[in-house]
């Protein structure tokens, strides 16, 4: 790995677990000023909202498989159809200049880890499926099939949360910023850090 002075956090989360809300009120802290978050490229539509160069690079398919060929890629992944991709060049120049957050799933965050040895995973875990279908439900994004869908891919994610550095609950928005604020802003180590996701949870989740 590169040496750089900065340091480079992956957090991840299932579909609905709240990573995208909770990145945002850490970039409203003033503790962030030196923090940058990398944007993925995707080759999905864009939904009401979503602003370019902000929430994605919104990409042709074409375009999005050319890149592939040419292996900009640190890691891509099809997600329910439509292409993700964290491009080499979005990592290089951000984590050169700031402290750097990527928001991956756990196959992202793993081909992130074996590029940069020294990446702090954190994955944030759902208090329950039914808190994670209820949330899926009020953001009014999917069909109940493809809530269906995402919530048996969920149970595929929190198994994989073994591989990370950090588990941090999220049965409480302000809590689980509390503990996020620790790792990005505190440094706490993930020895020190008091999860408050048990085993016995994980173990209920994925069952």
């Amino acid at each position: 790995m590169p040496e750089n002075l900065h340091k480079l956090f992956v957090i991840s989360s299932p579909s609905g677990g709240g990573k995208t809300s909770l990145i945002n009120k850490l970039f409203e802290d003033s503790r962030s000023a030196n923090f940058e978050k990398s944007i993925s490229d995707t080759s999905r539509q864009k939904r009401q909202g979503d602003l370019e160069g902000k929430d994605y690079y919104f990409l042709s398919e074409k375009d999005f498989k050319d890149k592939i060929k040419k292996e900009e890629y640190v890691e891509y992944a099809t997600v329910f159809g439509n292409f993700y991709g964290t491009s080499k060049e979005e990592i290089k120049t951000k984590y050169n200049n700031s402290n750097l957050i990527l928001e991956l799933d756990w196959q992202g965050a793993y081909a992130v880890k074996e590029l940069f040895d020294d990446a702090k995973l954190i994955f944030l875990v759902p208090p329950s499926l039914d808190d994670l279908k209820q949330r899926l439900i009020k953001r009014n994004l999917d069909s109940s099939e493809a809530i269906e869908n995402r919530l048996s891919e969920a149970k595929k994610e929190i198994s994989k949360s073994e591989m990370y550095d950090y588990l941090v609950l999220n049965d409480d928005f302000d809590k689980a910023f509390e503990d996020l604020s620790q790792i990005l802003f505190e440094g706490i180590s993930p020895i020190d850090f008091n999860s408050r996701a048990s085993k016995d949870l994980i173990k209920r989740l994925v069952e």
